[in-house]
């Protein structure tokens, strides 16, 4: 079977054999979405009858008579001795393009049911699972003392106040409320920012894999992302010199608590060395600290004294302290953040810390779609970033560390075929698959009741697209299960490859 024929077969015609009517309808259906996701363009050659017709292990008649329908319906055009053609379509009636990120979001909204109903299993997403993790906090959603109108543009002072000392005192950030912007998640936060500074054509520099949300919020812009390489020490401090020298005013993206899908910590060295490029290439960081304070590895050392608000009772960190973001060393760096990673993304609450000029800038610009964010979650955010004490946030990574551990272990003895990276922060892990791309397995585990997200999401260079992320924020019970299906898929996937189907 030769390769285009096989993408057929196992991703553009997958589960065609579904619902009713005759199998001719069922094929033509089949093809009509894959022309209205855009996985195939105007004037793309489809299948021959009789190759399509053995591939799907149908008779040709069916397969003439399904090519009939979607002719009859306009959407493919019938070429005298050459073959059977898409049609193009009014630009109006185009649907956006498929890729990797808007395929996974279609997995999860085909699933119907969140996470760990017995059903499906999504590890597409590194943030909790649940709320059983929170700590307790007192009083009602609204309290009875409210003010005012509700209104404030950069979020609730009660609520940056919090934020502040979290920031502070748990992730030796130095920061004043006044600083501060909440946002409806750390996407909405990059959102913002890419809108302030990302014109068209400008470059922006990220290690690659990366987050992978950033592609989208930088592409809205038409700016240009580089991808740089990234190792078990984070980004490549080097290379993002040599890419920064090759452009004017670029923008550096950095997520240096934990890269975004492989959980690499930015080392100490290579954070002098990307601070001391921005400063000579008049470029913009842009620091992502949504993962920190979720420190897994197990790195001796004891941190310096807090610094602000007094002593803190010893933690984990002692043994294995947060580093010091990047913004803590240059007034100039933006950071962005969330509490999804922590608390839970139901909350969508983010934040951005940026220098007046720009704080002002980006305030104005929100203005414009958003007027403020939501009180209620602000209130319940601001409570628990209250009672999250010492000994809670130390549950919380010793939990999370015990998932990691299970789930490489489980990947160990049931796919050793796989090759895992051991993060040292964040709620994922990065796996390398040995094929070269992972999207048709992706596609596949979701028939299996598993939700990941394959390389492509978070690849902006083409070189991570065997790849896959895993969270392991789920119960131990819920990622048992979701490595037994992912091994079956797997071996379903082996078959298929075996076989050329």
């Amino acid at each position: 079977m030769d390769q285009d024929l096989g993408w057929w077969v196992r991703v553009a015609l997958d589960g065609w054999q579904a619902g009713g009517g005759p199998r001719y309808q069922r094929i033509a259906s089949g093809v009509a979405r894959a022309i209205e996701r855009r996985l195939v363009d105007a004037d793309h050659r489809l299948p021959a009858e009789r190759s399509l017709a053995d591939a799907l292990r149908v008779s040709r008649g069916t397969l003439v008579r399904a090519y009939d329908e979607l002719a009859e319906a306009g959407l493919v055009e019938r070429r005298q001795g050459a073959g059977t053609f898409v049609r193009p379509r009014p630009a109006w009636t185009h649907t956006p393009v498929e890729n990797a990120a808007s395929a996974l979001l279609r997995r999860r909204l085909a699933s119907g049911r969140p996470a760990g109903d017995g059903e499906t299993i999504d590890l597409s997403l590194s943030v909790p699972a649940g709320v059983d993790h929170l700590p307790p906090v007192d009083g009602g959603v609204l309290p009875h003392d409210l003010e005012g109108h509700g209104l404030h543009p950069a979020g609730l002072p009660e609520l940056r106040d919090a934020l502040a000392d979290h920031l502070t005192r748990w992730l030796r950030l130095p920061t004043t409320p006044d600083q501060l912007i909440v946002t409806s998640g750390a996407q909405h936060a990059l959102s913002l920012v890419a809108a302030a500074l990302v014109s068209p054509g400008r470059t922006v520099i990220t290690g690659c894999p990366t987050y992978p949300g950033l592609a989208g919020a930088v592409a809205v812009h038409r700016g240009r992302l580089v991808g740089v390489p990234v190792d078990a020490l984070g980004v490549d401090a080097h290379a993002v010199r040599r890419a920064a020298g090759r452009a004017h005013s670029p923008l550096v993206y950095v997520d240096s608590a934990a890269n975004g899908p492989t959980g690499a910590v930015l080392g100490a060295s290579r954070r002098e060395s990307l601070l001391g490029t921005v400063r000579r290439r008049g470029a913009v960081l842009v620091e992502d600290l949504a993962q920190a304070g979720l420190t897994l590895g197990d790195g001796g050392g004891r941190p310096p004294a807090p610094l602000a608000h007094g002593e803190r009772p010893a933690t984990e960190d002692d043994r294995d302290p947060p580093a010091i973001p990047l913004a803590a060393g240059d007034d100039s760096v933006i950071a962005v953040g969330s509490l999804s990673k922590m608390f839970w993304a139901g909350l969508r609450i983010g934040w951005v810390r940026a220098p007046d000029p720009l704080r002002d800038y980006l305030l104005r610009m929100r203005s414009a779609s958003d007027l403020a964010p939501g009180v209620p979650a602000q209130i319940i955010a601001a409570r628990l970033l209250t009672a999250a004490d010492a000994a809670w946030r130390d549950g919380l990574r010793r939990a999370l560390r015990e998932r990691r551990d299970l789930l490489l272990d489980l990947l160990a003895r049931h796919l050793p075929a796989w090759r895992a990276e051991v993060p040292r922060a964040g709620s994922s892990v990065w796996v390398t698959l040995p094929v070269t791309e992972s999207e048709t397995f992706a596609h596949l585990a979701a028939r299996y009741g598993v939700i990941v997200a394959s390389g492509a999401t978070a690849c902006v260079d083409g070189r991570h697209h065997d790849g896959v992320r895993l969270s392991f924020a789920e119960s131990h019970a819920t990622l048992e299960a979701a490595v037994d299906r992912l091994t079956a898929a797997w071996e379903e996937h082996a078959r298929r490859l075996a076989t050329g189907r």
